[in-house]
């Protein structure tokens, strides 16, 4: 793949086995915020995805993904190579 079309959102919590408050702090360490911050996170992002790293090659998004699901947390890698949410018809 092209260098830069990738990008990785976070959706929430993933893995609820693990516990919220589990999942809660290994975002918290995986990204050196506070505990409550990633809490309010993972809490906004359930609802609407957040971007956690953009511009990256395929091979690199990947494993920000697998680290992020090693917290428990859900995530997904997003082509930006046919992103038309700009574009407007009118």
């Amino acid at each position: 793949m092209s260098e830069g079309t990738h990008k990785v959102v976070i959706k929430g919590y993933g893995d609820l086995d693990k516990g919220k408050y589990y999942i809660e702090h290994a975002v918290a360490e995986l990204f050196g915020i506070d505990d409550k911050v990633a809490k309010k996170l993972l809490e906004v992002s359930a609802e609407e995805p957040r971007i956690v790293k953009k511009n990256v090659d395929s091979q690199t998004a990947e494993r920000y993904l697998k680290a992020l699901k090693e917290t428990g947390a859900k995530g997904e890698v997003v082509d930006t190579r046919f992103d038309f949410s700009g574009l407007s018809l009118e």
